[in-house]
């Protein structure tokens, strides 16, 4: 029984670090697209499909500088 409590236990710890890394890494890619000079440009307008690609692609560029852990 205490087995399976502690296994129990290390699945949730497990699972709420994974939700801890990727919200650091979302935070991250956050940051650093509101620092484009570009982003609100593109992404709030965001009405054409050419604005939406190049918005898409801030986000793609910030991501790869984040770390993934």
């Amino acid at each position: 029984m205490l087995k399976i409590i502690v296994t129990i236990l290390v699945i949730f710890s497990l699972l709420s670090n994974l939700n801890a890394v990727n919200g650091d890494k979302n935070g991250c890619i956050a940051a650093c697209a509101h620092a484009h000079p570009d982003f609100f440009k593109f992404c709030a307008n965001g009405y054409s499909q050419s604005d939406k690609l190049k918005c898409q692609n801030i986000k793609e560029k910030c991501a790869l500088g984040c770390p993934s852990h």
